[in-house]
């Protein structure tokens, strides 16, 4: 028993383990995380963008500091339902194959695992979304805009993973170690998340 008064799912056997409610907090995260980065990089296109255009002496465009609002806000508009649909979709793979490395203590094969599957979701995901443009228009992006649309997707998502896996299982830790009192929503046991985890094992 943990000294907030509720059981914690880490054993001695099993040190990586997690409720359903620890795993949803850690998917949330990613995806809040997610929105960060993307907003932290498309600042950082702009700020290069202008710096760029000063030194060339020309206009750096779409990407200045002066339409930053507009494109940020349009880029989360479209950015923030695609990407929680993403997450919901990849959310059961990525937990089971978690769950079946709970018994592995190594945090380097747990960040390892959730980046891999982080830059494969960002990647994919920029795949279905170029199939349905080209399937709506009937044009397709350029190859190289195409690239390098999954590449950030893929650094970004494949980020943003492991900081929602990270802070989640720090969170978990500090919460079993008694360092916070805060109420434990997240190691809240039923017998409904009883049964997932049996199904899990299956």
């Amino acid at each position: 028993m943990s000294a907030a008064g509720t059981l914690s799912p880490r054993t001695p056997d099993q040190p990586m383990a997690f409720t359903r409610d620890e795993f949803v907090m850690g998917a949330v995260s990613s995806w809040l995380f997610f929105l960060g980065l993307l907003t932290v990089t498309e600042v950082a296109i702009a700020v290069v963008s202008d710096v760029m255009a000063s030194v060339r002496g020309g206009s750096s465009g779409f990407s200045s500091l002066g339409l930053l609002g507009p494109v940020l806000l349009i880029s989360l508009l479209i950015a923030a339902p695609v990407s929680g649909i993403a997450t919901l979709l990849a959310a059961p793979a990525i937990r089971r194959v978690a769950w079946r490395l709970r018994a592995r203590r190594s945090p380097w094969l747990h960040a390892a695992v959730h980046a891999a599957f982080g830059a494969a979701v960002g990647a994919l995901t920029i795949v279905v979304l170029q199939a349905c443009f080209l399937l709506w228009t009937g044009a397709a992006a350029p190859l190289p805009q195409f690239g390098g649309s999954c590449l950030i997707a893929a650094v970004l998502t494949s980020a943003s993973t492991v900081l929602g896996w990270a802070v989640t299982a720090r969170n978990a830790r500090r919460w079993d170690s008694g360092r916070r009192t805060a109420r434990r929503i997240h190691a809240r046991i039923d017998r409904d998340a009883a049964v997932e985890d049996d199904a899990l094992e299956a």
